[in-house]
Parts: C-alpha cells; structure tokens; sequence
C-alpha cells in the first residue's frame, strides 16, 4: 500500500474523546495506539453493508463518522448482498445507511464529527 492512500495525522492532534461501540455512555476506550479509518471510506455493497474481517487480530479501531450511529448490536442469521455470512458478527448502523458488521472481540471505538 502506498503512502498516498493513507492520511497521516500529527502525532499531537487532539481527537477528542472516544467512545467504544456496544459499551455503556461515557465508556472511554484505553489509552494506546489505535488504527482509525473514516466512514467514508469505507466500500459499500449494494445492501449498504461493510464486513470488516480481524485477521490482523486488532484489538480496537476507530471509526471517524460523518452520521450518527442509530443502531447496533449482534446479527441474527444473514447473508450481506455481497455474500458474506455475517451471522453472530457484531454490527453498527449509521444514519447514512451504511451498517458495519464486525468480528466479536475487536473494539470498534466511534467518534461523530
């Protein structure tokens, strides 16, 4: 991957309190380094669904969002439009439409802009 697709940020920006989705209000995430990606960049499938894989064993990402989160929690049995299984996956709806299906075990930490 070249450095162009990444968008660094200074090692001293404040980016402001994060919260972990699936924990209770105010549940602030650990201190530490944590991968952070942008809502928008995300791929969506025709459903308007994204499946994030751990294979990296992750224990915490940041997702920067545009939208609100209107929903979250554990998929009953489904199959995303782009055939992936997502059953017992951990999900997290966005007022854009866009839902994020993620691995149990993986911290998935939001903030709203």
């Amino acid at each position: 991957m070249s450095d162009a697709a990444i968008k660094w940020l200074p090692a001293e920006l404040d980016l402001g309190p994060l919260e972990l989705a699936g924990g209770g209000p105010g549940e602030a995430a650990d201190a530490g380094p944590v991968v952070e990606l942008a809502l928008s960049d995300l791929v969506q499938d025709a459903g308007g669904e994204v499946v994030l894989y751990n294979d990296s064993g992750m224990r915490a990402l940041g997702l920067v969002a545009e939208a609100p989160v209107v929903g979250e929690g554990q998929a009953s049995p489904h199959i995303t439009a782009s055939g992936d299984d997502v059953t017992g996956f951990r999900y997290v709806s966005f007022a854009n439409g866009l839902t994020l299906y993620y691995q149990d075990g993986l911290d998935l930490i939001v903030r709203t802009t």
